[in-house]
């Protein structure tokens, strides 16, 4: 394995997707919580629970990318045999990964998307949850499972994300052993992206699907003045990133200000020079 290549400096559809680091006590809980729910039933409450744990409703587009990077660290912890786990969008025309763990994911997708076929796709515009194991798949997909055997990828899961009335994409489990993933995986998995979807949900009740999809992808490319002041507050307050992004949020709905612009100011602020004396 070329383990200097880095996909998401040759391809847009993989370039912008972010990392999922989020606090391991928000993830433990929220892999608690998934975990219960596929073991009994989703219930109002436990969808609440995890809701909660995801980060609450979305406001923006900006903070759909941290509900993804949320979802992405509690199936990371609730789900032992997934080494890696990616977000694809499949929407309006436009296919890319949103969210990753790491780069081993991002080359098997870029695969997946020059075919226009694949596990990923096909959970994501059939409903259905795919689970193979990569050797098998070769017949069925064989980009794909060149691709995933370059990685040291043995095992795939997919499950797709969608409400009533659009099909969003799928969630991705790359698993470097046999048979990673079985039954109560999935239903794990179908636990977080029914929870997920809703959120994603009610945040495009009243957009089209083109500008759910373009919106998102506004929100990747513009990531960095977020992370940024998220840094700033980390060091000047001396708290933890889920902290400062907490910090963010409030200023935001408090302002009625796009989470980007509030993070856009704070870190125009801390950057300029000191006014002389």
């Amino acid at each position: 394995m070329d383990t200097a290549f880095d996909p998401r400096g040759f391809d847009p559809r993989t370039e912008d997707s972010v990392p999922s680091v989020m606090p391991d006590d928000a993830t433990a809980t929220g892999a608690d919580v998934a975990v219960e729910a596929a073991e009994t039933r989703l219930t109002a409450s436990a969808v609440r629970e995890l809701l909660a744990a995801l980060g609450g409703s979305i406001g923006d587009e900006d903070e759909l990318v941290v509900l993804l990077q949320r979802a992405v660290e509690i199936a990371n912890d609730a789900i032992e045999g997934a080494d890696s786990i990616g977000v694809t969008i499949d929407l309006a025309g436009q296919t890319y990964t949103a969210v990753h763990t790491d780069s081993r994911t991002l080359r098997v997708d870029i695969e997946q998307y020059d075919a226009g076929d694949g596990p990923c796709l096909h959970a994501a515009r059939t409903g259905e949850t795919v689970v193979v194991d990569a050797e098998t798949s070769a017949e069925r997909w064989p980009r794909f499972a060149a691709a995933a055997k370059d990685e040291g990828i043995k095992s795939f899961l997919a499950a797709p994300l969608f409400t009533p009335d659009q099909r969003l994409g799928s969630f991705n489990l790359y698993g470097r052993a046999s048979a990673a993933f079985d039954r109560v995986d999935a239903d794990v998995m179908e636990i977080l992206t029914t929870t997920v979807s809703r959120a994603i949900g009610d945040f495009s009740r009243f957009k089209s699907a083109k500008a759910v999809a373009d919106a998102l992808q506004r929100a990747l490319e513009t990531r960095a003045p977020i992370e940024q002041a998220k840094g700033m507050l980390m060091a000047i307050h001396r708290i933890d990133a889920d902290t400062a992004f907490h910090m963010l949020r409030k200023q935001s709905q408090t302002t009625n200000t796009r989470l980007r612009d509030v993070a856009a100011e704070i870190v125009e602020t801390y950057s300029a020079p000191p006014t002389a004396v």
